[in-house]
C-alpha cells in the first residue's frame, strides 16, 4: 500500500517538496532584526525563490498556482461560508479560552484610525498576500492533482509548521491560523487565491476591529 501511495509522486514532486522544505527552513532560521528584515526574508523565501522555481525550472504559468480569476461564483460562496465558520471558531475561542484577553494589537494603531488602516492595508495585507501565494498557491496547487482534498490539509499543516519553527506561535497569529484551512478550501474549489486573500484579509481586519472596540 505504501509503495502504491508513493508511486504517484514523480521527480518533479520530490524536487518541489524539497524547495518547500528549503524555503521554510531558511525562513525559520534566517536571522532577522526588525520588521524591515522580516519583510526581506519573507519576500525572498516565500515569494522570490518559489517564483523563480516555477518560471525558470518548471516553466509553468502562474495560473496553475491560483494566480487567476478562477470560478468567481464558487469563490464568493466558499468565502461567505468560510467567514461564517471562522467566526464560529473565533466565538468558541472567545467564550472558552478568553481569546480577546490574550490577543493584542499595537496601541498606536488602536488609537489612530489612519494608522490602523495603513497597518491593515500595507503590513497585514502584505503578509496575507505572501502567505496566500506560498501556501494556498505554491504549496497546495503543486500537489492538488495528486492529493486532492488532502492538499488543503497539507498546506495548512505546512503553514502551522512555519509559524511554529519561526517561534511566532503567539495569539496575534491566531486569525491567520484559524483561516489557513478555510483559505485552502476557498482557493481549492475556486482555483484562485484571489478570494482566499480577500477573505483572510477581511477576517483579520474584523478581528482587530472587534478587539479594539472591546478594549476601549
Amino acid at each position: 500500500m505504501k509503495q502504491k501511495i508513493f508511486s504517484i509522486f514523480n521527480g518533479e514532486d520530490i524536487i518541489t517538496a524539497g524547495i518547500i522544505f528549503f524555503c521554510l527552513l531558511l525562513h525559520a532560521i534566517f536571522p532577522t532584526n526588525g520588521v524591515f528584515q522580516q519583510i526581506i526574508s519573507s519576500v525572498t523565501f516565500l515569494l522570490v525563490i518559489p517564483l523563480l522555481y516555477v518560471k525558470i525550472i518548471l516553466k509553468k504559468d502562474l495560473n496553475n498556482f491560483g494566480i487567476q480569476q478562477g470560478e468567481w461564483k464558487t469563490g464568493v460562496f466558499w468565502s461567505l461560508f468560510s467567514l461564517l465558520a471562522a467566526f464560529l471558531v473565533l466565538y468558541v475561542l472567545y467564550y472558552y479560552y478568553d481569546f480577546f484577553e490574550k490577543y493584542e494589537v499595537s496601541k498606536l494603531i488602536a488609537d489612530n484610525f489612519l494608522l490602523f488602516l495603513g497597518y491593515q492595508i500595507f503590513l497585514t495585507g502584505f503578509f496575507v498576500a505572501l502567505y496566500e501565494f506560498f501556501f494556498r498557491g505554491f504549496v497546495m496547487f503543486s500537489f492538488s492533482k495528486k492529493l486532492g482534498y488532502w492538499s488543503i490539509i497539507f498546506q495548512g499543516v505546512i503553514f502551522f509548521l512555519l509559524i511554529w519553527l519561526s517561534s511566532s506561535m503567539t495569539w496575534i497569529m491566531a486569525p491567520y491560523l484559524i483561516f489557513a484551512l478555510f483559505g485552502g478550501v476557498i482557493a481549492f474549489f475556486s482555483r484562485s487565491i484571489i478570494y482566499s486573500l480577500i477573505s483572510t484579509s477581511l477576517f483579520i481586519i474584523i478581528v482587530d476591529s472587534i478587539f479594539i472596540k472591546l478594549i476601549k
